[in-house]
């Protein structure tokens, strides 16, 4: 009788540490475009063998960095970095429905160069350790 209540009890125990989410550091920062800081936009942590990392841009400060739940922060390590920012154009509706265009879809542009749009090309990276100030990103 003792074994299994030893056995349940370890199993238990295993049981709430597998659910258990990696550890994260809080990440905040700036970032501007071409002298002025970005509206709004979407930054991305990269790192191999984590799970990525997803956060706001607003009035160029980053907020909400998230992997797991909501502001939780990037997982620490060297991350390759992404930032893009979406202007909405129109919901235009084609008029004639065999148009070659996205008839009922919003139409987006970016407001920054497509450099900047995926970790592998934008050129931008940080180290995110626990106690690291604020991230800056000036981008031209």
């Amino acid at each position: 009788m003792r074994t299994y209540v030893l056995v349940g009890l370890v199993v238990g125990l295993l049981a709430l540490g597998c659910n258990r989410n990696p550890q994260t550091v809080p990440v905040t920062g700036t970032v501007t475009y071409q002298g002025k800081p970005l509206a709004t936009g979407t930054i991305i942590f990269e790192s191999p063998g984590s799970r990525p990392a997803t956060g706001k841009i607003v009035d160029g400060q980053i907020t909400e960095v998230t992997t797991f739940e909501p502001g939780d922060g990037a997982p620490p390590g060297k991350h390759a970095i992404a930032i893009q920012s979406i202007a909405e154009t129109s919901s235009a509706v084609a008029a004639d429905p065999s148009a070659k265009t996205s008839a009922g879809y919003m139409q987006a542009t970016s407001l920054l160069p497509d450099k900047y749009g995926a970790p592998s090309t934008s050129g931008l990276s940080a180290d995110i350790q626990a106690g690291m100030g604020p991230l800056k990103f000036e981008l031209e």
